[in-house]
């Protein structure tokens, strides 16, 4: 099949900021442009952004960060938009409201190995932020949902890709679109690790490349953890989020063309 790359789009001001339309399905039809959109923090944007925002009828925005990342670093929103906090970090990963010591060299050097992988492997479970997003879903009659956390690259990333799958793009193209954030996120990255290279030892260096990269393995962490609890998508969206098959093809045949 082929792939169709999400559109991506130029803020001034913002980063990762993405069309989640474009992307060819399993069955051969197309998710349409203009309806949700993935990004990064929010709290940079200019007026011109701000205009595009309203240009694009982004109506709705869930903020998937800890409420103390979003009162420090709060979205920039433009008039009529309706925001919302939904934190979706899982209780094992929720950050400490001093994001100084998260990433102070003990602290980096002391996470488990298996850190990020054990938290897209918890992400997509039990998880309210995601259930909000899927009952927008269903509700989203006029304008454009965007969601978003910090960088826009794990809860986003998780969350976008359960929102493609449920749409019935494949897993593959599912995750060419999560692996597109690396991409979008290079210069930032390189930015910040000048910034803070010079404060870390070299593990925990390296520990805080690996987390600020979108790596394969870490989505399917969520993807093997999903197939064993459920053994299949469908069980999963109905489980999880009481979207049976008949509501699944109701917001195929609406987002879908």
């Amino acid at each position: 099949m082929m792939v169709l790359l999400g559109e991506v789009m130029t803020l001034e001001g913002g980063i990762n900021f993405r069309d989640l339309g474009g992307y060819a399905t399993a069955d051969g039809r197309q998710v349409k442009k203009g309806h949700f959109f993935r990004s990064g923090s929010l709290s940079g944007l200019t007026t011109q952004d701000c205009q595009k925002m309203e240009s694009l009828s982004v109506k709705y925005v869930i903020d998937y960060r800890d409420r103390h990342e979003s009162e420090k670093d709060k979205d920039v929103l433009w008039s009529g938009v309706h925001y919302e906090c939904c934190p979706a970090n899982p209780p094992t990963h929720v950050t400490k409201a001093s994001g100084k010591d998260f990433f102070a060299s003990e602290h980096l050097e002391a996470l488990p190995a298996d850190y990020m992988e054990t938290l897209y492997q918890n992400l997509p479970f039990g998880n309210s932020a995601y259930k909000n997003l899927f009952q927008k879903m269903e509700s989203l009659e006029q304008g454009a949902l965007l969601h978003h956390c910090a960088v826009g690259k794990d809860r986003t990333g998780v969350g976008s890709a359960l929102l493609l799958l449920a749409l019935g793009v494949d897993k593959e193209t599912v995750l060419h679109d999560y692996l597109l954030t690396d991409k979008n996120l290079h210069p930032f990255k390189v930015k910040l690790l000048n910034q803070v290279e010079h404060l870390l030892s070299a593990k925990a260096l390296k520990r805080f490349e690996h987390m600020m990269a979108a790596q394969e393995s870490f989505l399917h962490s969520s993807f093997a953890e999903i197939e064993n609890r459920y053994q299949n998508i469908e069980n999963y969206f109905a489980t999880e989020y009481g979207l049976s098959q008949e509501k699944l093809k109701a917001l195929q045949s609406r987002f879908l063309k």
